[in-house]
């Protein structure tokens, strides 16, 4: 705990104010955090350094990326296009009428909504 002004009432390391009846004292798995009363010249501290901490590894997919040629994302376009546009076409729908082999739901999912996100910016552009 800092204080603010020069006060010397707070000696000592942190733990040990930490066995008065005054403390609050709340740990989770992430993230170490001391809180006291809130005093208008205290600083309340904040340690992420955690014993339980861990951090996941990165799990690489065993698939190869999918490359959006110009005649895969043509199909693409043909296919939202014959559902009824980009907001009416489902990844599902859009698979079906695609019909191409190695293509997953998950491809088409980030693709509907890339394309999607791209067709709405462009029409907020073309209103302003």
């Amino acid at each position: 705990m800092k204080r603010v002004d020069g006060d010397s009432s707070l000696k000592g390391s942190p733990s040990s104010s930490l066995d008065s009846g005054s403390a609050y004292y709340s740990q989770s798995s992430t993230m170490r955090a001391t809180r006291r009363p809130m005093d208008d010249n205290l600083v309340p501290e904040i340690s992420l350094k955690s014993p339980t901490a861990v951090v996941r590894p990165y799990a690489r997919s065993k698939m190869p990326r999918l490359r959006w040629t110009p005649d895969l994302h043509h199909c693409f376009v043909h296919a939202v296009e014959h559902l009824g546009g980009e907001d009416r076409a489902t990844p599902k729908m859009v698979l079906q009428i695609m019909d191409v082999k190695g293509l997953t739901i998950s491809h088409v999912k980030s693709h509907l909504q890339m394309y999607r996100s791209m067709k709405h910016e462009q029409m907020i552009r073309g209103n302003t």
